[in-house]
């Protein structure tokens, strides 16, 4: 099977923001467990196992929450994804399969990894990517454990919020059966060609430009070229620049 490079929705996580990351490097604020349980109703966020659940109903602590997630504990997928640099396929939450673990199936070593999200209450249109990293370590998944990438390389990148607000996932994503309308749907994550993560990664380095960070997203994106054969950047073809 032919390597692809890989997208993830991600629920929004502002655990740990700052002006030098979206979050998604531990647990939630107050406000954003109440919009991710009782107004978006998140699926995992409304899970009996989920902490978070039995913080926002009183059962424990927001120090046990917290302390819960510092040692090392599972809180959920998004509270951990830029403390590991790893993310994974998840389980089926409904229907039939409900409980089953998610495979990722053409995912390799030198794969893109792009993480993304969208700011509650916004539009799907408004999808930004927040983080990126060179997939070094992937497991396919099986009938018990689903599959994950994750990284221990030195290309991997996380962009602030003004910075990520201008990396919109639709204009590099489009689906194959309704390419104009920026339309997740079902699953959680995406597949695309090295054309467009090549696109994405140039970007990321217009964008960090007198950064510390812009010598790293530069040398990524030329590397991301030279190991695939990349010479010329295809136009933008996202649902957003149709």
């Amino acid at each position: 099977m032919a390597r692809a490079n890989i997208a993830f929705k991600c629920n929004y996580c502002d655990g740990g923001r700052s002006d030098k990351q979206v979050g998604f490097e531990g647990v939630c604020s107050d406000s954003i467990i109440n919009n991710n349980i009782a107004i978006e109703r998140r699926t995992w966020c409304n899970s009996e196992d989920c902490a978070c659940l039995d913080y926002y109903n009183g059962k424990i602590s927001r120090e046990e929450l917290d302390a819960h997630c510092d040692d090392g504990g599972f809180v959920c997928y998004e509270s951990q994804m830029l403390r590991d640099w790893k993310a994974l396929a998840g389980i089926v939450q409904n229907g039939d399969r409900k409980g089953e673990p998610m495979k990722l199936h053409q995912v390799q070593n030198n794969s893109l990894c792009v993480l993304t999200t969208r700011n509650p209450g916004s539009s799907e249109n408004e999808r930004y990517i927040f983080a990126v990293f060179l997939v070094d370590d992937t497991y396919e998944g099986d009938s018990r454990d689903e599959g994950y990438v994750s990284t221990t390389s030195k290309y991997k990148l996380k962009l602030s919020p003004t910075e990520a607000q201008k990396m919109l996932f639709w204009n590099y994503h489009c689906n194959s059966n309704n390419p104009d309308i920026p339309a997740w749907n079902s699953g959680l994550h995406r597949y695309f060609q090295d054309d467009v993560a090549a696109l994405i990664l140039r970007d990321i380095s217009e964008i960090k430009k007198g950064t510390k960070d812009h010598n790293l997203a530069e040398e990524f994106f030329n590397y991301f070229c030279r190991i695939n054969g990349i010479s010329e950047l295809n136009e933008y073809s996202g649902a957003l620049r149709r």
